[in-house]
């Protein structure tokens, strides 16, 4: 059954507005046909959270997301209309996360009455933009105990934290002038190029000192990818929009550019803030604190933690323990001919079951 719901979760094409209400409304029903109770809740209209519950008394929350990225070029077949080669099943979204989030609804469907507590089950529409109308609002309205997202992270390895997120923009304004003489005007582009390598100069020698207790996690991304370790041990900077000027022949009165940094644990949004010494108009568009959950050894699974934002960051914000656990390799998110194993999925499965029997009441 796996498998099939898997395949099906694929085929809605999860990235149109459409859609999405018909994955939940699937979602929703599946659930009822096993003789649950669901509902469909906009807390931002247009977006439909499904939620769950098994009964009363405070719970342990499941969530994942159904949306996905647009499939982009490159397929080698038809991005939702799921292929099952070998091991693997194709589809834009088999890996983030269609699959892991037909382990979460099956996990819910078998475990609900074999658990000395109750279990809540949210799947939302928007993680890959963001989560603000879908998990900030159930971490607002529930109080959880324990939180699992089923984020891939690979049958073997367990996501114990995340960086933090801090995007600004930057503006310059100059004056305009004709671009036959520049010395008239005033360059705003060119004022935003000094911008854009000092604040890379004052990235690159900000010093990180990673908390001990998340070592192992820092060191096991090593195995998942040798740049990925990298990243997830600094600040990492990419400037990803540039805008200004209108004409190759007028001096560029206005220029901006957005960048987005991801901050390592042991460090705050607001100490790097107070670092950035750049001339121009700072705007912060996005930001959130690195966050993690001390975890004891369990199951031989590895800790890790993950250089991007999941919607674990606002459970964790609030004080509630949470992991990320589900079937996929980082390696393959948003990529073209997108893959997840099935023994990857059918191992989640079972490890998620023991991980709802033996690890979470330890937090009870």
């Amino acid at each position: 059954m796996l498998i099939e719901l898997t395949k099906k979760l694929i085929s809605f094409k999860t990235y149109n507005d459409n859609e999405l209400y018909e994955c939940a409304l699937f979602i929703k029903d599946y659930l009822e046909n096993q003789g649950f109770k669901a509902e469909i809740k906009e807390y931002v209209k247009g977006y439909p959270v499904v939620i769950s519950s098994s009964g009363k008394g405070r719970p342990l929350m499941l969530n994942g997301h159904f949306d996905v990225v647009p499939p982009g070029e490159g397929w080698s077949s038809n991005p939702f209309v799921p292929k099952v080669v070998d091991d693997k099943i194709y589809g834009r979204g088999a890996t983030d996360m269609k699959a892991g989030l037909a382990v979460l609804m099956e996990t819910y469907v078998s475990m609900a009455d074999k658990l000395d507590y109750p279990l809540l089950f949210t799947a939302v529409p928007d993680e890959e933009t963001g989560g603000k109308r879908g998990s900030k609002f159930l971490a607002e309205e529930f109080s959880p105990f324990f939180v699992i997202i089923g984020e891939p992270t690979g049958s073997e390895r367990i996501n114990i934290g995340e960086k933090g997120l801090l995007q600004i923009k930057i503006k310059e304004r100059g004056k305009s002038a004709h671009g036959s003489t520049p010395s008239l005007g005033d360059n705003s582009i060119l004022k935003l190029i000094d911008d854009i390598l000092t604040l890379e100069k004052e990235i690159n020698d900000f010093s990180v000192s990673i908390p001990r207790e998340l070592e192992d996690a820092v060191n096991n991304v090593k195995e998942i990818d040798e740049k990925i370790f990298d990243d997830v041990r600094k600040i990492t900077f990419n400037p990803g929009v540039i805008k200004g000027g209108t004409k190759v022949n007028v001096v560029p009165d206005y220029a901006e550019v957005e960048i987005d940094m991801r901050i390592p644990p042991g460090i705050t949004t607001g100490e790097v803030l107070e670092k950035i010494r750049v001339k121009g108009e700072i705007e912060i568009i996005n930001s959130s604190e690195p966050n993690y959950t001390s975890l004891p050894s369990f199951l031989g699974l590895k800790p890790f933690i993950t250089p991007y934002a999941t919607d674990g960051r606002y459970f964790r914000l609030k004080g509630i323990p949470t992991i990320v656990y589900g079937p996929g390799e980082l390696n393959k998110l948003h990529s073209p001919d997108e893959y997840v194993r099935i023994s990857d999925i059918n191992s989640s499965f079972e490890k998620l079951k023991e991980i709802l029997r033996n690890l979470v009441p330890k937090f009870l």
